[in-house]
């Protein structure tokens, strides 16, 4: 993960941008949780995640004025740790409550295809230790996967918001039909600087 630490910080400061609006987020979240697309429960520890997205960008009216989000996923027990990017929406509920779905990109640091428990000429004992990692290790099958994710906010003031987020990853299938997936689930805080649009 020190090596994608960097490319978020960088990628956070490009979303600042010119215009400087836009928010910052900061959350915990459970990690590798069972949410009915994911298998779960390969990993332990939380997730850590901290981002940067923009306003509502005029130059992407043509898609419904999407935001950029740009984000970092650090896992406290050693887990996968990840950096994605991508578009999302922001729908008003009410005045002060608001639904954010977004899709985009993620890189992860987990290691990726384990050895299978069934190739041919394989003693016995490598083939239960094969089969012990395909049962207990997280496998993403891919270095590259989608990142959808939802948000439900909450604006505690002009600059404060809370989030319950949802962030999903995996390769959708592309990859093999191995396709585990990783799910995080938690809260954010969010601060908003300059003019929300």
């Amino acid at each position: 993960m020190a090596r994608l630490i960097p490319l978020a910080a960088l990628a956070a400061t490009l979303a600042a941008g010119p215009a400087a609006a836009g928010e910052a987020f900061l959350g915990v979240y459970a990690h590798d949780v069972d949410d009915g697309i994911s298998y779960g429960h390969f990993e332990e520890g939380a997730q850590i995640v901290l981002g940067a997205r923009t306003t509502a960008l005029d130059e992407l009216r043509f898609i419904g004025r999407a935001r950029v989000h740009l984000l970092a996923g650090v896992n406290t027990a050693g887990g996968t740790d990840y950096i994605a990017a991508g578009l999302s929406w922001r729908f008003p509920i009410s005045e002060r409550l608001y639904v954010q779905p977004g899709i985009g990109v993620a890189v992860h640091d987990s290691r990726i295809d384990y050895p299978s428990p069934n190739e041919p000429g394989i003693t016995p004992a490598e083939r239960l230790k094969r089969l012990s990692d395909f049962e207990t290790k997280l496998d993403l099958n891919s270095r590259v996967l989608f990142e959808p994710e939802l948000s439900i906010g909450y604006k505690a003031t002009s600059r404060l918001s809370v989030e319950a987020s949802w962030i999903h990853l995996s390769h959708g299938r592309l990859a093999g039909r191995y396709n585990p997936g990783v799910a995080d689930v938690g809260l954010r805080m969010v601060y908003r600087y300059g003019l929300d649009r």
